[in-house]
């Protein structure tokens, strides 16, 4: 029975532990994207920032920018960028992408604006997978992972 008991304890002092390793980040810049649906834009835990998808909704109508792919793939990084800088990290600090397109025709055209936003030789790990549709008819979807820089 003592054994018991303090497996208990210790299991609950491992999991208390746990619990306080996940923060979620409170939109402040990113005002006009925070979503009525049940996710946060971004949780911390363990030094690493997870992002939620993002779609290319222009911040103030919450409508999917008009201009094609290149405007999608700019609007949706500018909004995980807002993100990250509401978390505290930046561009500079994603360690991995994972790219949704709902047509892999545009994988060149997302390409090219997708790498005027990360430093020559300082890409992100990336993953891009093509998938039938995309909330709000967007055509471009992107969830990000980074290290929180150290304070």
């Amino acid at each position: 029975m003592k054994y018991v008991l303090i497996s208990f304890l210790i299991l609950g002092a491992s999991l208390s532990g746990i619990a306080q390793h996940k923060q979620i980040v409170k939109p402040r810049k990113a005002a006009a994207t925070s979503s009525p649906y049940p996710f946060s834009l971004g949780v911390i835990s363990n030094g690493l920032l997870f992002v939620s998808g993002q779609v290319g909704t222009d911040p103030q109508t919450s409508k999917v920018v008009e201009g094609g792919i290149e405007a999608e793939t700019k609007q949706t990084i500018q909004n995980i960028k807002t993100v990250l800088e509401d978390a505290g990290a930046s561009l500079d600090d994603v360690v991995s992408v994972t790219v949704y397109l709902s047509n892999m025709d545009d994988f060149a055209k997302m390409n090219t604006v997708y790498k005027q936003f990360f430093k020559e030789g300082n890409y992100p790990a990336r993953t891009t997978v093509g998938v039938a549709k995309l909330v709000f008819g967007a055509s471009v979807e992107m969830t990000m992972t980074a290290a929180m820089p150290k304070k």
